[in-house]
């Protein structure tokens, strides 16, 4: 079956649509796999021409589309238009069709939404799909016809996940991505233990049964196998990211995974660390393995928002000392931080400058703080009545999702701008390339 595959993804400052995403990239090579053929078209806002292009350049059978749930507008428009001109099956899936798949078959044309990880329910259900004349119900594909709603219950989740095949990059133009960045992107796991209330995971996990095991790791041969691949393929590879908010918290596999990547892999890598699970032995073992630098969600300068209101449980105590360790160890600190939480008020933003000038990371990753949807944060937000009239396009324009009267969104973009002033918000160059000159002019300076 020919299938072009929209995704649908914020528009994120230098960074093309496609994105490469791990989990997409496995249900395409999973799709692949059964003989599909595939196209790919990246969408962060509506434009016609291009859709039009990629409709007659794939002639499709059916639309997969892989919905952000803060892309609902241009989902909406798209999808439009190819239920009024084009009369294509249309499945949707990704992040809106799990945390809502009421709002994703309310979509025009969508006949089925695919819940959760869909790697064996939509590979199934397109497998039946090639006899219309029977109504196939696949569990954790939602329906939705003449008949009525049927909402079957979701499948057991894969548990080994060195089962699935690698992931597909090259439909999302990989090639020009590493040559951009220097660096790979792997994913080592799925699910995660932490129950954050700014995360839409904790929703996820709700929807399988408490007995299937939530937090999945690869092994770390199969994920060294994927970098050795990788590194042969594209060029030049000279960064390793981790994208796991969980990449640290298991300590049997960290300690066996650093082991086997000190023998095979000589790429410096960078990765999520929590906090609140970080002291010297982490960073230290960290480093000696080749981490060159460590993005740290701090999310906010208050205790109460931090842990009563996102559950992080996370003291200022843990933030200073996971940035003192990591920098003792050598390794780059980003900080991840929103502005205009829930129960923000003018003084815990105040608290920020000052928390960020006491950890002194390398980099500030500073903004506007957004409820996404199927958090617990959008719900505290919710029942306060403190969600803005603005929707997703807040989002879109980088700008708060909230409207509190304690905290106004001018208040907060001020903030947002004076951090962005004051901290080094991004680098001009990838950090390679900055510690190679650097190394180059402290070597000719010896020299001379």
């Amino acid at each position: 079956m020919r299938i072009l595959v929209l995704q649908f993804v914020p528009r994120v400052r230098q960074k093309r649509a496609p994105r490469f995403e791990p989990q997409l990239g496995v249900l395409l090579s999973l799709l692949r796999q059964r003989g599909h053929e595939l196209s790919l078209l990246g969408v962060t806002e509506y434009d016609e021409p291009a859709l039009k292009r990629a409709l007659a350049d794939a002639l499709p059978q059916l639309i997969y589309a892989d919905i952000s749930a803060v892309c609902v507008n241009a989902a909406q428009r798209c999808l439009q238009y190819i239920s009024q001109h084009e009369f294509l099956p249309i499945v949707g899936g990704g992040e809106l069709a799990t945390l809502d798949p009421e709002a994703c078959l309310s979509l025009p044309g969508v006949q089925a939404a695919a819940l959760g990880e869909p790697d064996a329910s939509l590979v199934t259900y397109l497998e039946r799909t090639k006899d219309p004349a029977i109504r196939q119900i696949v569990r954790g594909i939602w329906l939705r016809d003449e008949r009525g709603l049927e909402r079957p219950a979701l499948p057991p989740l894969v548990e080994d996940l060195d089962s699935l095949p690698q992931a597909e990059r090259e439909l999302f133009g990989y090639q020009d991505v590493v040559a951009a960045t220097g660096q790979i992107e792997i994913a080592v796991g799925r699910g995660c233990p932490q129950r954050c209330g700014y995360c839409p995971l904790p929703t996820v996990a709700q929807l399988y049964s408490d007995a299937a095991p939530w937090v999945r790791r690869r092994s770390p041969d199969n994920v060294l196998d994927e970098i050795d691949r990788l590194r042969s393929t594209y060029s030049p590879v000279r960064l390793v990211r981790f994208l796991d908010h969980a990449f640290t918290l298991d300590a049997a596999w960290l300690e066996a995974f650093l082991d086997a990547y000190q023998q095979r892999c000589d790429v410096p890598f960078r990765c999520h660390c929590r906090a609140n699970r970080c002291d010297e032995a982490l960073a230290r073992r960290l480093a000696s393995a080749g981490c060159a630098m460590a993005d740290v969600e701090v999310i906010s300068a208050s205790d109460f928002i931090r842990n009563e209101i996102f559950a992080m449980d996370l003291s200022r105590e843990q933030i200073d000392a996971c940035f003192s360790a990591l920098r003792a160890a050598n390794i780059r600190t980003r900080a991840i931080v929103y502005a205009g939480a829930p129960y923000e008020s003018e003084a815990s933003l105040d608290e920020i400058p000052a928390l960020l000038r006491a950890i002194a990371p390398d980099l500030v990753d500073v903004r506007p703080y957004y409820p996404f949807p199927g958090t617990a944060g959008r719900e505290t937000a919710r029942e306060n009545g403190w969600l803005h009239a603005g929707g997703e396009e807040q989002f879109h324009r980088g700008e708060t999702g909230l409207n509190i009267p304690a905290c106004r969104p001018q208040r907060v973009h001020a903030l947002v701008r004076r951090v962005r002033r004051e901290f080094p918000t991004e680098l001009a160059e990838p950090w390679w390339r900055r510690a190679s000159r650097s190394a180059l002019t402290q070597f000719f300076t010896r020299r001379r």
